[in-house]
C-alpha cells in the first residue's frame, strides 16, 4: 500500500505539472443551444430551468441515479427536470428559502456565476474573500468575484441583471472550454519545461480541514500554514525543507489551540529516501532512512512520467482533456520581465477513473495489478471530488513558469468502510514565490544523513479484504 501511495503522489505531481499538455477543447455554442426544446431567441432572457439544462450539458454532468426529490415547483415531466435533479443532488442549484427552484424565472448573472462555480467544486473560497465588483456582504460575492478574477466574467457585467440566451451559452462555452491563446502559451511552456534539467522553488501553503455539518464540538477545525523550499535535479534527485504550524479550534482536540510546530528535511538520492524529523516533544532532530523495499523505482517512474509529458497534447489520453481548462488573463510585469497570466481550473469526480487515464500502461507493471486496482478503488470511495484552480505566471521570453498560485478543495465521502467520515473537506492554497532553473543547481547528501539508521515500518496486511 505504501508503494501505491508514493506512486500515486509522483503521478499526481507529474500530471499536474504537465497539465498544460491536456486541455478541454473549445465548446460550440450550438451544442449548448441544442438541449433546448426549440430554437430560442438569442436576445431573450434565459430561464433558470433552461440555464440549468445547458449547464449540465456543458459540464457533462451524469444523470442522477434513482429517484431524487424535486422542488415543489418543478414538474417531474418537464424537459428540464432531469437536469435540475442532477444540479439539486449535487448542491449546485440550492433554490430559495421557500423550497422552490423557480425554473421559469430569468437567471441573473450572480445566480449563473454561483452555479457554475459550484459545478467546478467551489462552494466557498479559502483564506480571504476574493476582491472584486461585489461587496463582501453580497450573498454571491466570494464566488462571483472569483470568476471575475479568473477572467471568466467581465468586471463590467451586471450581476443583478438577467442573462440572455446568447450570453448564457457564451459564458458556459467559455468556462467549460479553453481559450485557444492560453492553450498555445501553455503548450509552448510544456515544451520549454521538457528541456529543464534542474529547478528550485519556494512556496507558502495554507490549509484547513473542515468538519462535517453536525460535528461542531466533536471534532476540531484544523488549520495550518507552512513554507516549503525544494530543489529537484531530474529525473529523481530531490532536496526539500518544510516547516509547518498547525492550530485546532473547537472539539476535544482543540484544547491549547496551537499545536507543536513541525519541521522536516528530506533527500531523495540514488533511489534512497533520507528524512530528518524533529520530535515535537523533545525538540531533538534525527536522520532516518526509509527501507529500500518501501520505495518503488522512483527514478524509472519519473523518467516514464516525464517522457509521457514530452509527447505533447497529441500524446495525452483524450479522456484527460476535459479535466483542464485555461484562460489567458493578460500580461504583467514580474521581477522586471514580461509574463503571461494564465488562469486554470478543473474538477475530478472519479479519482480512480482519472488515474487509470493518467497512468501509462507501462507504469502499471511497477505494481501488482490487483493491488493497484484495489488502492484506486479505496481512494475513490474516500474522496468524493478534487477541485483545483489558480493562475500561472509564464515568462514571455523562455516560456518557463516563474510563479503562481494553486487552490485545491478535496471533498470526502460521507462514509468510508462503514464508518462516518467526520471531515467534509480539505482546502489548500499554495503560492509559488520563487522559481529558478539551471544546471548550476546541485544536490549533495550531508555526511550525517549517510549515517542515518533505517526507519522501522509496520508490516503491511496481505489479506484479500
Amino acid at each position: 500500500m505504501r508503494k501505491v501511495v508514493l506512486i500515486l503522489l509522483v503521478l499526481l505531481f507529474s500530471v499536474c505539472a504537465g497539465a498544460s499538455l491536456a486541455f478541454a477543447q473549445p465548446l460550440d455554442r450550438g451544442e449548448l443551444l441544442g438541449v433546448l426544446p426549440q430554437a430560442p431567441d438569442l436576445n431573450e432572457p434565459v430561464t433558470r430551468g433552461a440555464f440549468g439544462a445547458m449547464l449540465v450539458k456543458a459540464a457533462s454532468l451524469p444523470a442522477v441515479s434513482g429517484q431524487v426529490y424535486q422542488a415543489r415547483d418543478v414538474d417531474p415531466g418537464s424537459w428540464y427536470a432531469p437536469a435540475l435533479a442532477a444540479l439539486r443532488e449535487r448542491g449546485i442549484m440550492a433554490g430559495y428559502p421557500d423550497g422552490t427552484l423557480r425554473p421559469g424565472q430569468p437567471v441573473t448573472g450572480a445566480e449563473a456565476a454561483v452555479m457554475v462555480a459550484r459545478t467546478l467544486g467551489l462552494f466557498g473560497t479559502p483564506g480571504q474573500p476574493e476582491a472584486g465588483p461585489l461587496k463582501p456582504d453580497h450573498w454571491a460575492s466570494s464566488l462571483y468575484n472569483w470568476l471575475v478574477n479568473q477572467g471568466l466574467v467581465s468586471a463590467r457585467s451586471d450581476p443583478e441583471g438577467a442573462l440572455t440566451v446568447r450570453e448564457a451559452a457564451d459564458f458556459l462555452a467559455r468556462v467549460f472550454g479553453s481559450d485557444p491563446q492560453a492553450v498555445d502559451i501553455v503548450e509552448k511552456s510544456g515544451r520549454a519545461q521538457a528541456g529543464v534539467k534542474a529547478m528550485r522553488f519556494k512556496s507558502n501553503i495554507d490549509m484547513v480541514m473542515r468538519p462535517r455539518a453536525g460535528m461542531a464540538g466533536q471534532v476540531p477545525v484544523l488549520s495550518g500554514s507552512g513554507q516549503i523550499s525544494a530543489e529537484l535535479v531530474l529525473p529523481a534527485t530531490m532536496h526539500q525543507v518544510a516547516r509547518w504550524r498547525f492550530e485546532a479550534a473547537g472539539g476535544p482536540a482543540a484544547e491549547g489551540g496551537r499545536l507543536p510546530e513541525l519541521e522536516t528535511e528530506q533527500y531523495l538520492v540514488g533511489g534512497k529516501m533520507y528524512m530528518k524529523m524533529t520530535d515535537p516533544a523533545t525538540g531533538k532532530a534525527e536522520w532516518m532512512r526509509l527501507p529500500e523495499n518501501a520505495l518503488p523505482d522512483l527514478e524509472a517512474l519519473m523518467k516514464e512520467s516525464l517522457e509521457a509529458g514530452k509527447m505533447g497534447a497529441g500524446g495525452m489520453p483524450e479522456g484527460l482533456k476535459p479535466y483542464f481548462h485555461y484562460q489567458l488573463l493578460g500580461t504583467a510585469e514580474k521581477d522586471g520581465r514580461k509574463v503571461f497570466e494564465i488562469g486554470y481550473y478543473g474538477r475530478i469526480d472519479d479519482l480512480a477513473a482519472f488515474f487509470k487515464l493518467a497512468v501509462p500502461e507501462s507504469l502499471r507493471d511497477t505494481l501488482d495489478g490487483l493491488q493497484f486496482e484495489r488502492s484506486l478503488e479505496k481512494a475513490g470511495k474516500l474522496v468524493r471530488s478534487i477541485s483545483y484552480w489558480g493562475r500561472d505566471y509564464i515568462s514571455a521570453d523562455d516560456y518557463l513558469p516563474c510563479g503562481g498560485e494553486l487552490r485545491t478543495v478535496l471533498s470526502f465521502a460521507d462514509r468510508f468502510q462503514g464508518e462516518a467520515v467526520p471531515f467534509e473537506l480539505i482546502e489548500m492554497r499554495m503560492r509559488v514565490e520563487e522559481c529558478a532553473y539551471g544546471e548550476q543547481i546541485k544536490i549533495e547528501l550531508p555526511p550525517e544523513a549517510l549515517q542515518a539508521r533505517e526507519m522501522p515500518l509496520p508490516q503491511e496486511e496481505t489479506t484479500g479484504s
